[in-house]
């Protein structure tokens, strides 16, 4: 999906709590990021994943293109792009960004590469 020449790198992390089961977290995360490969770490789950075509996909049915590039856009610092979504929202395979604190928590997600706004323009479609 990608050009050859642009590396990226995804980390996706979430708390998770006593009352959570993390494997049911981790079926909910895949939803949205099956290409990660996630471990349990110090109550939180952690993901890497190097693709968010199935991230592009479901804004891309979800008709919010427009809306995350502005939002991804604005969090970019350096080589880097840090934002959350709702954890909840995954479980139904949809994304929700969001900047408030999530009940159970949000997933943060950070993309890095080495061309971070032309790869955030080609998932948001632009």
């Amino acid at each position: 999906m990608y050009p050859e020449h642009i590396y990226i790198k995804v980390e996706i992390r979430t708390p998770i709590y006593p009352t959570e089961d993390p494997d049911k977290i981790k079926k909910c995360l895949s939803k949205v990021f099956p290409e990660a490969f996630f471990e349990v770490k110090d109550k939180n789950l952690i993901g890497e994943s190097h693709s968010l075509e199935t991230f592009t996909d479901i804004i891309e049915e979800m008709r919010i293109r427009d809306t995350a590039r502005s939002y991804l856009e604005d969090r970019i610092k350096g080589e880097k792009c840090r934002f959350t979504i709702s954890k909840q929202a995954t479980c139904n395979r949809k994304v929700n960004l969001s900047d408030e604190d999530q009940p159970l928590g949000g997933v943060h997600v950070t993309i890095e590469s080495d061309q971070i706004e032309r790869f955030i323009r080609m998932i948001t479609g632009t």
